[in-house]
């Protein structure tokens, strides 16, 4: 079976184009499958708004890309897919699908774009499920859980786990996080590792909170303390 053509367009976020790269990946479990990747910044002087507006009107798919997202396929360049996540590459991954004439996914929330500018949008919120072309599961991921499994299988563990890992995110559009509650999650770790010895493997992220990490950072800190790698 010929590979499968795969352009990801990246706006430099892990977050984001780990997802892209999750629905790659599920296709490659399908069949062969040849990805590129091309970085997309968001010109601040072309709001979004006016990108979907010039998208929407029938301004070519090429000139809005170039004009959103400084985006310029190289001559010849013709994916069977693109792929994407994240706003900033929201209307670049319309644009190119619609000036080249190929299929899409987005993955993540539309802001002004109809479902219709795109093969599919997947997303991991249960209210999409309704919604035309969207497709609601947990957020994809590059790794083949069975494959990890099998590499790398997980001993046998009795009682509280000796290491755990946590992934601290902080405030989005949808959650917000109060004072009491980042004060609970650091008191946490060092609770659990009082009362069972379990030590941690945290990371931090973009949304995390200076205060947060500054806390983290205290207790990894002590060498026997409750976390082991930050």
């Amino acid at each position: 079976m010929r590979a499968l053509s795969i352009l990801i367009l990246s706006d430099g976020r892990p977050g984001h184009y780990h997802l892209a790269e999750g629905v790659a990946a599920a296709i490659a479990r399908q069949r062969p499958v040849a990805v590129t990747k091309v970085a997309v910044a968001r010109r601040r002087l072309m709001p979004s708004r006016l990108a979907t507006a010039l998208l929407m009107r029938g301004v070519p798919g090429a000139t809005v890309a170039r004009l959103a997202a400084g985006l310029t396929l190289a001559a010849g360049q013709r994916p069977d897919l693109v792929i994407s996540a994240g706003g900033d590459t929201l209307v670049a991954n319309a644009a190119i699908a619609k000036a080249l004439g190929v299929p899409n996914i987005y993955c993540g929330t539309l802001r002004h774009l109809p479902p219709e500018a795109f093969a599919l949008i997947v997303s991991s919120y249960a209210r999409h499920a309704s919604l035309p072309r969207h497709l609601v599961a947990l957020k994809p991921n590059g790794m083949d859980p069975d494959t990890l499994a099998k590499d790398r299988p997980l001993p046998a563990q009795r009682g509280r786990p000796r290491l755990a890992g946590l992934l601290v995110g902080g405030d989005s559009g949808l959650f917000a996080f109060t004072l009491a509650e980042w004060d609970r999650l650091v008191a946490f770790l060092a609770a659990s590792h009082a009362a069972d010895g379990t030590r941690w493997i945290v990371s931090t992220s973009r949304r995390s909170p200076v205060h947060v990490a500054d806390a983290l950072v205290r207790l990894a800190g002590d060498a026997k303390g409750p976390i082991a790698e930050l």
